[in-house]
């Protein structure tokens, strides 16, 4: 069978940075050979859209073998990244590789004849980049990481299904928010295997210093009367609130306010739509009337501050009281001498429900141009095992994905109460997750971050400034 890929559905698998994981493989399992056919055209288009960091010789069609010879001898399979340094397997094979190891082990003892090939070809940007240039060549591996897109790639028909080798077992023990980028049209295209999300951090010690009550605020309208009293009591030397703004196309200011807006139902891409913007949603306009009104709390200038590092670390020095923080936010502040700093749920607005985002999150993925689908849709299982799930924290100090190694973290010792805070969060909050933009998504990201600088530096009806951006925004996928 010979499909050609077109222009429109190799740029659509563009990702955040411009510089997105482009794949434009064959999807569904099948027992016939598929030809991919890349013209020219597309492929100078790619090299344009894309950064790819090195020349590919691109032969004009391929043959991929998505069904593995059933008589063939040992198979090899080829996983690129994990989210973690695979070189600690080598390192410290008890400790920090521990969890790794697990999961290799486990999935070599369920395939003896396997050959594992597990290479780390980097993160993010750099991570994306190599497997467009790996796709463009034929070389693309069986498996994948990722912390976000794979609804996008499952859209291309690019991976692979899971749910006809998932147990049920392994279904209802993943904590559903973990792998909710995952599901696209009713079906699992990956399972997390390490996780993270977004709670709330206080410095105590600033509380304090003003004769404030040193505990986590409960709603948004304690946030904003303890931030005006710590800002108007402390005369220029701490501040009520961290408030991470909007710097070009970055994401880090979108993803904190993305809580408060889940908080309030709201998703920044349409509900029924993981690629369109969601922009004008009214429910979301009090957040953006919150930012109005906790800004005047909050030091002067970091709104504006491009490194996220700056940013957060204000609490630590007792220049904030209070900020938005990720789960590795508690080994953080004890780096920076804060050993007492005070985690719970992200304060909640009147109406509104408990919610967080998931951060730090990383998906496995079975890729449809493999040509050992068993072996890469089970070393997406495999990763859900309670061998390797519940050493995950241990290991790594990062938060399992699954709901009985959550209790089992829990209800043991290995983790602070701090930790325990975020593992209830993920646990139990409603998780959010970001838009997958398959087109323009830097433009988009830049319009947001438009409307929030809009929102800080002017007076402009809210509800006319969330107007214009969707406008904005529509008017960038009619182009």
């Amino acid at each position: 069978m010979k499909r050609n890929i077109s222009r429109r559905e190799l740029l659509k698998a563009s990702a955040i940075g411009g510089a997105g994981l482009l794949l434009a493989a064959c999807g569904g399992a099948t027992p016939t050979p598929q030809t991919i056919v890349v013209t020219s055209e597309v492929i100078k288009e790619v090299k344009s859209t894309v950064e790819v960091t090195k020349q590919v010789n691109v032969e004009v069609t391929k043959e991929v073998q998505v069904t593995a010879d059933p008589n063939a001898g040992p198979q090899t399979m080829t996983v690129w990244g994990s989210g973690l340094d695979l070189t600690q397997m080598d390192k410290d094979p008890s400790g920090a590789g521990a969890a790794l190891l697990a999961h290799k082990n486990l999935f070599l003892s369920k395939h003896p004849n396997a050959k594992l090939v597990w290479e780390d070809h980097g993160w993010d940007e750099t991570l994306r980049q190599n497997i467009v240039s790996a796709l463009l060549a034929g070389t693309q591996p069986d498996a994948i990481v990722g912390e976000n897109f794979f609804q996008q790639y499952a859209a291309l028909k690019a991976l692979l299904p899971l749910d006809d080798v998932t147990p049920p077992a392994v279904t209802d023990n993943a904590i559903l928010g973990t792998h909710k980028a995952a599901l696209y049209g009713g079906k699992n295209y990956g399972f997390s295997w390490i996780s993270g999300c977004f709670g709330f951090e206080v410095n105590p010690n600033v509380l304090k210093d003003v004769g404030l009550p040193e505990q986590v605020p409960a709603t948004w309208d304690d946030l904003l009367a303890a931030s005006k009293t710590v800002t108007d009591k402390s005369a220029g030397k701490a501040y009520g609130y961290t408030l991470q703004g909007p710097v070009g196309f970055s994401v880090g200011g979108m993803f904190r306010l993305a809580v408060y807006m889940q908080q309030l139902g709201v998703t920044l891409n349409k509900p029924d739509q993981f690629d369109y913007p969601n922009f004008n949603d009214p429910k979301g306009q009090p957040v953006w009337e919150f930012v109005r009104k906790i800004l005047p709390y909050t030091p002067p200038g970091l709104v504006f501050e491009p490194d996220e590092g700056k940013v957060y670390t204000q609490l630590f020095a007792g220049k904030s009281a209070h900020q938005m923080a990720g789960s590795w936010h508690v080994g953080w502040a004890k780096q920076n001498k804060l050993m007492n700093a005070m985690y719970g749920a992200v304060p909640i607005p009147t109406g509104g429900k408990p919610a967080s985002y998931v951060v730090g999150n990383v998906i496995y993925g079975a890729m449809a141009a493999t040509k050992v689908p068993d072996l890469a849709k089970d070393w997406v299982i495999v990763s859900q095992d309670d061998s390797v799930q519940k050493i995950v924290f241990k290991s790594t100090g990062r938060l399992p994905s699954t709901k009985s190694s959550m209790e089992a973290l829990l209800a043991g010792t290995d983790a602070d109460d701090a930790t325990k805070q975020f593992g209830k969060l993920l646990k139990d909050s409603d998780l959010g997750i970001l838009p997958q933009w398959t087109k323009e998504p830097n433009k988009l990201n830049s319009i947001w971050n438009d409307l929030f600088t809009a929102v800080l530096t002017t007076q402009t009806d809210v509800k006319q400034l969330m107007a214009d951006a969707q406008k904005k925004a529509e008017d960038v996928l009619k182009a």
